[in-house]
């Protein structure tokens, strides 16, 4: 998570209208909460869950015959390198009432085309629009970002399964384009694992298409994730998810609202090591949104470290475990405020910190206030 300052195939990287209805202008959009709240703590801590849609059993291929049960757990991104989508199809899926594919939020975040957006009708979302002149260079940067994973990639080539890392608020903004795909379409348990077959199908079909054709569908993106290597399978991954994707109008436009106290857990690392001043106050200030999401029925979506939920290994090269996951509750226990926090690895309670995986089921951990500011660092929830 790196903070931010029905259809046939879609041309362009997805830019097409947004098919959305708008509030009459002028009048006051009761579908979303207000643009610049005032962030303050629940004071008594008390007791909140947020309902969003369950996913349906039959979206993955062994729900009956695995534990746990994959229609009881969160969603799980396999392998995959992918947890900002996941934790923003969560956090869509809560806001529209209709689980979406983290895997379709994954496609649009890297290939769709920024500016279908400044075709929206949506009073909210244009206003959106004029406040951040600078959306589709941020898009741009943010994107630039990523990187390919190395195995069975030696060239670190941007296949759309090897790349690793996204944000949260792009994705967001970017699901605005072409209407909702749901899960049973494009089924996202277990990352890429449901769709082995048709990964290997597009990397054979790509390797005898003309490298040198234009393919419309992924230019709208940036160089980095262009490659004369790649263009045809993500093209062809693109045209598999439109195939699938019975696409529904969003029923209110999706507005986004973040915060950050840090660039990446790295940067906040750094910060705490060297008490720098203000950081209390930004943890209290991103503390402040969580809450006001959560009373207001909003999934909020944080930025933190995965080795509050588990250790470290002593090889493991990454310092810092970058990972981002929605608070679908809090609660007061024992005299401590705690977070429900919604995990979406697929990692099973009992690997978790002794006193972790006490507090864990299915995926699921409360969390103590102090054990997730500890490494919080960002905070985004849908107005």
């Amino acid at each position: 998570m790196r903070p931010f300052s029905g259809a046939a195939p879609i041309a362009r990287g997805f830019a097409v209208g947004l098919g959305l209805a708008a509030a009459p202008a002028g009048a006051v959009d009761l579908r979303l909460l207000p643009e610049n709240p005032r962030y303050a703590r629940n004071p008594t801590c008390a007791d909140v869950t947020v309902v969003a849609p369950a996913r349906r059993p039959g979206t993955h291929p062994l729900d009956d015959r695995i534990s746990p049960n994959p229609a009881l757990s969160p969603m799980s991104q396999g392998d995959s390198a992918i947890c900002f989508a996941y934790a923003t199809a969560d956090m869509i899926s809560q806001r529209v009432g209709t689980t979406v594919s983290a895997l379709d939020v994954a496609t649009r975040y890297y290939f769709a085309d920024p500016s279908g957006l400044e075709r929206s009708r949506d009073r909210a979302l244009r206003n959106y629009l004029r406040r951040h002149p600078d959306l589709a260079e941020e898009i741009a940067e943010s994107r630039n970002d990523t990187e390919a994973s190395r195995e069975r990639n030696p060239g670190r080539k941007p296949y759309f399964d090897k790349l690793e890392d996204g944000q949260e608020e792009a994705a967001t903004l970017l699901y605005n384009l072409g209407g909702l795909c749901t899960d049973r379409d494009l089924p996202s348990f277990d990352g890429y694992g449901q769709h082995a077959r048709t990964f290997g199908a597009l990397r054979w079909r790509s390797r005898v298409a003309a490298p040198k054709i234009s393919w419309r569908s992924v230019g709208g993106t940036v160089p980095r994730l262009r490659d004369p290597a790649t263009d045809a399978f993500n093209a062809g991954w693109i045209a598999h998810v439109e195939r699938r994707c019975r696409r529904k109008p969003l029923p209110v436009p999706l507005i986004p609202v973040s915060d950050s106290i840090a660039d990446n857990q790295l940067d906040f690392m750094d910060k705490a090591a060297r008490s720098e001043p203000g950081l209390k106050a930004g943890t209290d200030r991103l503390m402040g949104m969580i809450d006001y999401a959560l009373d207001r029925g909003r999934l909020p979506v944080v930025g933190y470290s995965w080795y509050v939920l588990e250790e470290r290994l002593p090889k493991d090269p990454d310092l810092a475990a970058d990972h981002s996951s929605p608070i679908i509750a809090r609660r007061k226990a024992g005299g401590r405020c705690q977070y429900h926090l919604q995990d979406n690895t697929g990692e099973y309670c009992a690997r978790m910190r002794p006193g972790i995986r006490e507090r864990c089921d299915l995926g699921r951990v409360w969390l103590d206030e102090d054990e997730l500011r500890a490494s919080l660092y960002s905070v985004i929830y849908l107005r």
